[in-house]
């Protein structure tokens, strides 16, 4: 639900990319970048987690961090 929200909500942010990171092969990364819960978006040191995170969360995160 999160990633289908996610995508149609960066596709009007041209300007931002998206990386995912796979928490199964990469546990290194995820420890070094804080991640305790997924899903969990990362801008910097901003972070969204939750298990539910619903398009107003996902949206009002990505404005958040894109205009700061």
């Amino acid at each position: 639900m999160a990633k289908k929200a996610l995508d149609e909500l960066l596709s009007d942010m041209s300007d931002v990319s998206l990386e995912e990171v796979e928490v199964l092969t990469s546990p290194l990364r995820t420890i070094k970048d804080g991640v305790k819960f997924i899903p969990t978006l990362k801008c910097g040191d901003e972070q969204l987690s939750g298990i539910l995170l619903d398009r107003t969360k996902l949206k009002d995160f990505l404005q958040k961090v894109h205009h700061s």
